[in-house]
């Protein structure tokens, strides 16, 4: 009995199992299918997201190409710096009257004792943000080249503004120019930058403005072709003479020059020293008209040159600066028109002066975040005399400066320091002046 009875139990276990095993595969079966139908639905919902999304950024890029600042495929840099300058200045011969010289050292400007008694010293202290500056780059790659451009303003030398409540000042062009590098080392440049006949790598790096006395320093329209380390140019040219007309000196500005302004420059490199020569060929002239101006009375054109070497030579992270400048009719492009480009003799000829101009400078760091610039510069001008032309005796004869300052930088373009500066004036007559300075500065460059 108990056999017949085993017998019988194991069929229906399998019976069970079989059944079990049935009803499990058909809920597989159920479940896998219900994943699949979840999968398609969601598959769905994205094709039809895609679909949407494709549509929006196919209108936003049309919205962007309507409202974009510049053309597709150019590559627009901004930039510049804030500063504020606190400028406490000792004219030891009296007001300049001249309040340019306030904000940056303007050799010309400094004072020199009167030619009857002495001067009492003035004192001014003046503070400004006119240095600030910003500009705009665009660089656009093409086929022949990358076509290039920059506009930089500040806001110097203006005269429309005051410091009595908004401090309002204009705005100026520094820089506006194109430059298309045709390729690696060659390139055509055209519009208002520095004059190829200025190293600009090679000025100190001061808190005054400009710097040192016996620098080359002009900024013009230019059309500049650069092949390799040469550099040639055709630049804006303006005359500037000294003149007595009636027994009373004047001092004439014009443009009746025939030809621009020439300058070629080689720029070389030996191991950390790099620098430059250059050389300006110049035409003066000017015109005496009736008061019509339609009838010419008088004029005259006269050639000029100079020539110019300038460096910088590293030491680490030390550097040393230097520029030496010589030439008949340096005139306006040395230390901000320091000597103008000649005379106009008696006889109505324009006679140019013999002059120079150099400078030398260090910067030395005395942490990572500590550094100064000493800067010590002179200039001078071969003067006629008094026979060859009566007021000689009021042009100016040579000028000396000096300056050193201390730097500190907490953060990086974060700059905050302190200048004294010295400034020196002598005519031709020997009458002479001296100009002290303290500069404070806080500078962030963006």
């Amino acid at each position: 009995m108990k056999t017949i009875r085993a017998f019988t139990a194991k069929p229906l276990a399998v019976a069970v199992l079989a059944a079990s095993a049935s009803a499990g595969s058909f809920a597989a079966n159920e479940d896998v299918e219900g994943r699949i139908a979840e999968l398609e639905r969601q598959l769905a919902e994205l094709k039809t997201m895609m679909a949407n999304n494709t549509a929006a950024i196919e209108t936003n890029a049309e919205e962007i190409e309507v409202v974009r600042p510049i053309r597709k495929g150019t590559e627009f840099k901004y930039g510049g710096y804030v500063q504020l300058d606190s400028i406490t200045t000792d004219y030891q011969e009296g007001d300049p009257g001249n309040r340019l010289i306030d904000d940056f050292l303007v050799p010309s400007l400094i004072p020199v004792e009167p030619k009857e008694g002495s001067a009492d010293n003035y004192v001014e202290t003046n503070i400004h943000a006119k240095s600030s500056r910003f500009y705009f780059t665009t660089a656009t790659p093409t086929d022949v080249g990358t076509v290039s451009s920059r506009i930089e303003l500040d806001f110097m030398l203006s005269r429309n503004g005051d410091e009595r409540i908004s401090n309002s000042w204009n705005s100026r062009i520094r820089h506006a120019y194109v430059k298309w590098q045709y390729n690696e080392d060659s390139s055509i440049l055209a519009g208002q930058t520095w004059s190829t006949f200025f190293n600009v790598a090679a000025l100190p790096d001061l808190l005054d403005f400009v710097g040192p006395v016996g620098t080359i320093f002009d900024r013009q329209p230019l059309v500049r072709w650069t092949t390799g380390p040469w550099q040639f140019s055709v630049e804006n040219a303006a005359t500037r003479l000294n003149r007595v007309v009636d027994g009373l000196p004047q001092i004439r500005l014009d443009d009746a020059e025939d030809l621009p302004d020439i300058v070629a420059r080689y720029n070389g490199k030996v191991g950390d020293l790099s620098w430059s020569f250059a050389a300006i060929g110049r035409e003066l002239g000017y015109e005496d008209r009736s008061e019509s101006t339609s009838f010419k009375l008088d004029s005259d054109e006269e050639f000029g040159y100079g020539l110019s070497l300038a460096g910088k030579w590293m030491f680490g992270k030390n550097d040393l600066r230097f520029m030496a400048s010589y030439g008949s009719a340096l005139g306006r492009y040395m230390g901000l028109n320091s000597y103008n480009d000649g005379y106009i003799a008696d006889d109505g000829t324009i006679e140019t002066i013999d002059q120079w101009g150099a400078f030398v400078a260090y910067q030395h760091y005395w942490a990572p975040k500590w550094r100064s610039t000493f800067s010590l510069s002179a200039s001078g001008a071969d003067n006629p005399d008094v026979d060859d032309f009566m007021d000689a005796e009021s042009l100016n004869k040579s000028y000396r400066s000096f300056h050193a300052n201390l730097n500190y930088l907490p953060a990086p373009r974060l700059q905050i320091g302190g200048e004294f500066g010295y400034g020196y004036r002598e005519l031709e007559d020997g009458r002479e002046g001296d100009v002290y300075r303290v500069h404070f500065a806080v500078k962030h460059a963006f």
